[in-house]
């Protein structure tokens, strides 16, 4: 308790605020954009992993703005950079946004997403192959149902026994909207997925513009487009049975893919 304290009247006087945040979508290239960004001159990575997790997590967030600045370097270290926290789960809980305008003001964040059949199906293949990893806390999180099943499952309400949410992270006007109302538009910079892989030059600038950085050279754009981080080793082939279900969810998602491009005035290839 009196080291929690100490931290949350401490570490506000010397540790860096965030400047900006990456708050989604989960499996939706969020792991790329951030080491991506680390590498940026004007920019200094946190201290820990890349998604705190503070706002979406009750025990995270219950310990204090102190702890949470603790991921961060401290300000003589940052000097004139900027630091971020990445974390995808901020975009789909409804509580976040407020939180954040509470802790950190009118922030700017960006968010990435994905065709929401393919992030479901990405979303479960990593959660079903933790079945046979070795570190015991991966297993415990392991959704061992087939992809018929988990789809079923949740399209039948039973999300609280199995809190994956494969279908519901995938409906994003809900989610904005719920950003919207708490910060302007323009503090938030939105992706799709697929611009990571048509065009990563045209993300990368539109990001540096966004914070205000200089933009990668060209040497370094190359180099990027060479490298993929976090892509994933779980990956088997679809059954006949998941393309029946990757079906029925391209059905299932037109009028929330509609109210999102609605909302954001242009459309997706979805």
């Amino acid at each position: 308790m009196i080291k929690s304290l100490i931290k949350n009247v401490a570490y506000p006087l010397i540790k860096s605020y965030p400047d900006f945040l990456v708050i989604g979508a989960q499996k939706a290239g969020t792991t790329s954009l951030y080491n991506y960004l680390i590498q940026h001159p004007q920019v200094i990575g946190n201290e820990s992993w890349k998604e705190i997790r503070y706002f979406d997590l009750q025990e995270n967030y219950s310990q204090g703005l102190g702890w949470y600045l603790g991921n961060f370097p401290s300000k003589r270290e940052k000097g004139n950079r900027l630091t971020f926290d990445a974390s995808p789960s901020y975009l789909y809980f409804d509580y976040v946004p407020e939180l954040i305008k509470k802790d950190l003001g009118n922030i700017k964040m960006i968010a990435i997403l994905r065709n929401p059949v393919d992030r479901a199906y990405s979303a479960w293949q990593m959660y079903h192959s933790f079945a046979d990893n070795s570190h015991d806390h991966l297993r415990n999180i392991a959704d061992e149902r087939t992809f018929k099943q988990a789809i079923d499952d949740e399209l039948n309400g039973l999300s609280a026994k199995y809190p994956f949410d494969y279908i519901n992270r995938g409906k994003y006007a809900q989610q904005l909207q719920n950003y919207y109302k708490h910060f302007d538009k323009e503090n938030l910079l939105i992706f799709n997925l697929n611009q990571f892989k048509e065009n990563v030059e045209t993300l990368l600038n539109s990001t540096c513009d966004f914070l205000s950085l200089a933009r990668f050279s060209p040497e370094k754009l190359q180099e990027f487009k060479q490298t993929k981080y976090n892509a994933g080793k779980y990956k088997v082939e679809k059954s006949e049975s998941d393309l029946q279900v990757i079906q029925q969810l391209k059905d299932y998602f037109v009028p929330y893919n509609e109210e999102l491009y609605n909302l954001l005035g242009y459309r997706y290839t979805w």
